[in-house]
C-alpha cells in the first residue's frame, strides 16, 4: 500500500504542477534548440501571405509560421514549437500590431502578456497529454479569440467537457480501488 500511495503522491504532485504551469519547459527546452532571443517585432518578418489580410507568415528560428486572421481571432499554427515566453510576447504583440481581438467583456483588447498565458496552456496541453488524446492535437495550434482570454488548462478543460476537474477525488478514487493511474489517464482524456 505504502508502494501505491508514494507512487500516487507523485502522480498527485506531476498533476497539479501540470494544472498549475509549473514545470512547462522554457527558452526552447522542449526542442533541445537554444534560443535566439527576439529583441522586437520586426524581427519575425510578419507578412501577409496573398495580401488578403487572412493568411500570413514569419519567421523564426529558421522555420516558416503560419497564422490566420478573421475577425476576433488570430490561430498560430504549430505554436507548441514555441515555448520562449519573451518571444512568445514579441510574436503577440506584431499579430496585435496587424490585427487587434477584442477580450472577453468584448470591450477590451487582448494584450500581449494574456495571449501568452492562453499560448502557454496550450503548450502545457499538448505537452502532457498522451499522443492518442485528440485535444492534443488541437492543443499544437494556439487560437487566440475572446472566449479563451485568462483561462487556466483547469477552466479549459472544464468548459470543453462539463465536468469539473477535481484531481484530489481521482486520486482518492484511484487509491481505493487499487486503479490509481486507470483514474488518472481517465482525468487526462476528459472522461
Amino acid at each position: 500500500m505504502k508502494k501505491y500511495l508514494l507512487t500516487g503522491i507523485i502522480a498527485f504532485v506531476f498533476a497539479c504542477s501540470m494544472m498549475t504551469g509549473c514545470g512547462l519547459p522554457d527558452d526552447g527546452e522542449t526542442t533541445g534548440e537554444s534560443s535566439e532571443h527576439l529583441s522586437s517585432t520586426e524581427d519575425i518578418g510578419l507578412y501577409d501571405r496573398d495580401g488578403g489580410g487572412v493568411n500570413y507568415a514569419f519567421s523564426y528560428q529558421g522555420e516558416e509560421f503560419y497564422a490566420q486572421y478573421y475577425y476576433d481571432n488570430w490561430t498560430l499554427f504549430d505554436s507548441y514549437k514555441i515555448t520562449d515566453k519573451g518571444d512568445m510576447e514579441i510574436i503577440c504583440q506584431a499579430l496585435i500590431d496587424t490585427h487587434t481581438v477584442h477580450g472577453s467583456d468584448y470591450e477590451s483588447f487582448r494584450t500581449a502578456d494574456d495571449m501568452v498565458y492562453e499560448w502557454q496552456q496550450h503548450n502545457l496541453a499538448y505537452t502532457y497529454l498522451p499522443e492518442d488524446n485528440g485535444w492534443r492535437e488541437s492543443a499544437k495550434n494556439v487560437d487566440f479569440d475572446p472566449q479563451d482570454q485568462g483561462k487556466s488548462f483547469e477552466e479549459m478543460y472544464e468548459s470543453r467537457t462539463g465536468q469539473k476537474l477535481d484531481l484530489k477525488e481521482k486520486v482518492k478514487e484511484g487509491l481505493e480501488s487499487g486503479k490509481f493511474f486507470e483514474k488518472l489517464e481517465q482525468v487526462i482524456r476528459g472522461e
